[in-house]
């Protein structure tokens, strides 16, 4: 008797959907490339895919900026692999992650939206339309983008600045609203060294939320609850409604965030808050302090790195430390942050930060002679970090970023 014979590719298509919600992004495309009908089922956006972990797109070796393939490490797999990026990613800058999309900003210093995964790209308005920009000059062999006129203040002036140094300054973050493929009336937001400006699908140009406060006192943004909060440096929060921008004048809603409201990892004297994060967790407003400690006489060598979380109490508007965050697990980098539960990737430690920071020798306690960098994962429950992964000690050019894959 003949065994039994089956035709994979005449499986129904409801049946490979509900396989589909149980693979991790690897797995997807490995399953999307079995043939044609199931690599249908896999681009198909009515079917909805498993909460996919991020992940950390590594900064280019000093040399390597022309090339248009970078490296990513996925945590699944504890596997680095390299994807081909469209070439707007040559000299580029990466200044924010959210849906799976990359704020980036190309060699030239022009804004736009691009999904490592899928290759699509958005383009934002021009930068010479961007608040405190003034114009942009072209170089007259090419007509390519060679320098912007801007203005400076505090004093009051123009200068030209080239595109390369531009890109830097222009902006520290960007965050979307939404996911421009399901929300076409999502925003994006950016930090700019003259303040908040944001733009919408469908602009021709940059639109000045808030000018009162220069870039250098704002250490984040986060959209949550239909209000973009703006983090100051000295703790406090203002939170503007985004639904009907522009918008004139913000509102505070908590009190400045001072350090005696916060239990200091050590005794105070020598550590310092190094950098803020703010991160939406299970619909808690959650603000991530980042400590590092110098050492005894040496002012900015330092020996330790620690953590302290804080829940933004809305009926009493004050921040209360917590000592767990139960089972999510939050990813931090400088241009984004992330809270996934823990129950979804085993793999993970639950009540952990995994940041895209690198920690230098003696600041990992069970690491402390290492001689390369460190990413560390740091555990609210045993108080210390642990490194997760590792690079080679070399001069790095772009920061790390953490990207949920998203290809549809």
């Amino acid at each position: 008797m003949a065994p039994f014979e089956v035709d994979w590719s005449e499986l129904p298509k409801e049946l490979l959907g509900s396989v589909l919600q149980y693979l991790p992004y690897v797995d997807i495309i490995r399953f999307g490339a079995v043939c044609t009908s199931w690599h249908s089922a896999a681009t198909d956006k009515s079917y909805s895919l498993a909460p996919q972990l991020p992940w950390l797109m590594l900064p280019y070796k000093v040399g390597h900026e022309g090339k248009e393939s970078r490296k990513f490490l996925n945590l699944t797999e504890n596997k680095i692999y390299q994807i081909k990026l469209p070439k707007e990613i040559r000299h580029s800058r990466c200044v924010g992650s959210s849906f799976g999309w990359l704020v980036i900003l190309d060699r030239f210093c022009r804004a736009l939206l691009m999904n490592p995964f899928s290759g699509a790209i958005i383009h934002l308005p021009p930068t010479e339309t961007f608040p405190d920009v003034l114009s942009v000059n072209r170089s007259k062999p090419s007509g390519e983008i060679d320098s912007y006129r801007i203005l400076r203040r505090e004093p009051d002036r123009e200068y030209s600045i080239s595109a390369a140094r531009l890109r830097v300054a222009l902006m520290s973050k960007a965050l979307i609203t939404a996911d421009p493929l399901i929300d076409n009336n999502y925003m994006v937001v950016a930090i700019g060294f003259s303040g908040l400006a944001f733009c919408k699908p469908g602009a021709d140009s940059w639109t000045q939320l808030d000018r009162t406060n220069l870039r250098n006192s704002f250490e984040d943004i986060l959209y949550f609850n239909g209000l973009l909060y703006v983090l100051h440096r000295r703790g406090d929060i203002v939170a503007w409604d985004v639904i009907d921008l522009p918008l004139n004048e913000s509102t505070k809603v908590t009190h400045p965030c001072r350090m005696f409201l916060l239990r200091a990892p050590q005794p105070i004297e020598n550590w310092f808050v190094r950098k803020r994060y703010l991160v939406e967790s299970s619909g808690d407003l959650l603000q991530v302090l980042l400590w590092f400690r110098e050492k005894w006489g040496r002012h900015n060598v330092f020996d330790s790195a620690s953590c302290s979380v804080c829940r933004f109490d809305q009926s009493s508007k004050t921040w209360v430390e917590v000592d767990s965050l139960r089972d999510r697990v939050l990813f931090l980098s400088p241009n984004c942050a992330i809270s996934l539960s823990a129950h979804d990737f085993p793999e993970c430690r639950e009540n952990s930060i995994y940041f895209g920071e690198y920690f230098w020798e003696g600041w990992l306690e069970c690491d402390p002679n290492v001689s390369h960098q460190n990413l560390g994962v740091f555990n609210l429950e045993e108080r210390r970090f642990v490194r997760y992964s590792s690079c080679a000690s070399q001069r790095i050019k772009p920061p790390l970023v953490w990207v949920v894959p998203n290809f549809r």
